[in-house]
């Protein structure tokens, strides 16, 4: 097991297990929401947008570090299993996923967090504070997104460039969609099949989202990746550990469509231009 390479947007230490699916550090709140996506009959039409799930493990940083230089497979325990697993205090729980990167050879990954707040129901009065502070000044508040991290590969210069959540949170007016720009140009040319495809999820995601008005997807993210060097593609909403179901229609807005409408039509007036 060895820790993934391309990170973007903070989600600390993913780890790539020896079978090639990755392991993420999980919270019990973020475990319970998928678990009802994937048990609930429901939720059924969200399902292709989540990364394909493969249970839990628990361990300690000294098992993690036993277990980076093993071969072994790791035995996981299905999710919906969370409440009968108590976890030691000076253990970490880890979730099994694909790894939405497999085959790729120069990928393309860009995290956005989307939506117009960024804690969760029953958040502390300080952390609402400092949230609301952050989300008001950026591109979070005004457009309903914003870019937390991006790498892309630039076959100009030959190599990775990166931007981090600090770069996006300086983006702002004309210039709020300019990540975009960034990462759907290969320094040479227009990735338009991307771009469009990208455009089409985005779309298809807002039309699937839209009557479900119980869900809240605070804080939780897109993730866009593709390879530079082929046609592969991934459209995956990761990160949920302030997500809910069941929250009476009008309560606790996220304003996940408010930022899905402002993507597409950023997304078409790049088209656009580059047609």
């Amino acid at each position: 097991m060895s820790k993934s390479q391309n990170q973007v947007g903070g989600h600390g230490s993913i780890l790539k297990l020896p079978d090639g699916k990755l392991a993420k550090p999980i919270t019990h709140e973020e475990g319970k929401f998928y678990v009802f996506i994937e048990d609930m009959e429901k939720y059924k039409p969200l399902r292709p947008f989540f990364p394909k799930t493969f249970g839990f493990f628990d361990a300690s940083q000294d098992e993690i570090h036993t277990i980076t230089n093993s071969e072994e497979l790791v035995e996981t325990k299905p999710l919906r299993t969370l409440d009968e697993v108590e976890i030691n205090n000076n253990h970490k729980r880890y979730f099994v996923m694909e790894n939405l990167m497999y085959g790729m050879t120069k990928p393309c990954i860009m995290d956005l967090k989307m939506g117009r707040r960024g804690y969760g129901i029953g958040a502390k009065e300080d952390k609402v504070k400092s949230q609301s502070r952050k989300c008001k000044a950026s591109t979070s508040w005004t457009h309903g997104f914003r870019m937390v991290g991006m790498k892309r590969f630039n076959k100009k210069i030959n190599e990775y460039e990166k931007k981090d959540k600090a770069w996006g949170r300086k983006l702002s007016g004309d210039k709020a969609d300019l990540f975009l720009r960034i990462f759907l140009h290969d320094g040479v040319e227009f990735k338009m099949a991307v771009a469009k495809q990208f455009l089409e999820d985005t779309k298809n995601l807002k039309q699937t989202l839209e009557p479900f008005s119980d869900i809240r997807l605070f804080s939780s993210s897109i993730l866009i990746i593709y390879d530079a060097e082929s046609d592969k593609y991934c459209f995956k909403l990761i990160d949920f550990a302030h997500s809910y179901i069941n929250i009476p229609k009008g309560q606790d807005e996220d304003g996940y469509l408010f930022g899905l409408n402002y993507l597409i039509g950023a997304l078409e007036k790049i088209i656009n231009e580059y047609k």
